[in-house]
């Protein structure tokens, strides 16, 4: 007689967020939990020397984009081991869509941000099938809005800004683990707050003048 299978409870607060995880699951606003830069700082210095690596290949230095990648790989090894959570092809999509992210500040000067595109295989070919805003484009949309609301809540526009860049963050990180379950939910959540913040920081860098600019 076969048995109907057994619904999983989702972890607690208190709880590791997955079988092996060395994330635990926070209660509360997402913004007042620990960060993922407070579980893989070495990842993020990895995220950002890859970016600058990003940016020298599309400034024509061609050799830069095997070191781009060589850093994103190191980024997500760390993201492993730090997290606990293995998932490659997750955290290849992840780390990648972070690295250009990162990268865009350093390209407000150019009319085309990604160009040259990298031909296949790499990483940062724009085709390559685990980008993050192919596995969900839904997703990328509300990471970009959490992102504008945090920017806009830090110049106290409108208080209820924070509410909305929370909830761009869950729904992000709801859409991607649907898509990429090989990551647990609270671990997405960190990730699409990580971007978030590196988006509100891309546009707070855009919206200020240069030295020595006229107001």
């Amino acid at each position: 007689m076969a048995f109907p299978s057994r619904h999983v409870l989702p972890p607690e607060p208190g709880e590791p967020a997955a079988p092996g995880s060395r994330i635990t699951v926070e209660a509360g606003d997402i913004l007042m939990r620990r960060g993922l830069n407070d579980h893989a700082r070495s990842a993020q210095v990895n995220v950002v020397e890859a970016a600058k690596a990003l940016e020298d290949f599309r400034l024509g230095r061609g050799a830069a984009l095997e070191r781009a990648e060589i850093l994103a790989c190191r980024a997500v090894t760390t993201f492993q081991e730090r997290t606990g959570e293995h998932d490659e092809a997750a955290w290849q999509a992840a780390v990648v869509y972070m690295v250009e992210l990162w990268a865009t500040r350093y390209t407000a000067g150019r009319p085309a941000a990604f160009d040259p595109a990298p031909a296949p295989p790499s990483l940062f070919t724009p085709g390559h099938p685990l980008r993050l805003e192919t596995v969900s484009r839904d997703a990328h949309d509300h990471v970009l809005g959490a992102g504008r609301s945090l920017e806009r809540a830090a110049r106290g526009v409108d208080t209820i800004d924070i509410a909305r860049a929370q909830h761009g963050m869950h729904e992000a990180a709801r859409l991607l683990h649907d898509q990429l379950d090989g990551l647990s939910m609270p671990l997405w959540v960190l990730i699409s707050r990580f971007c978030a913040e590196i988006h509100a920081e891309n546009l707070r860098i855009l919206k200020t003048p240069a030295p020595g600019a006229s107001a």
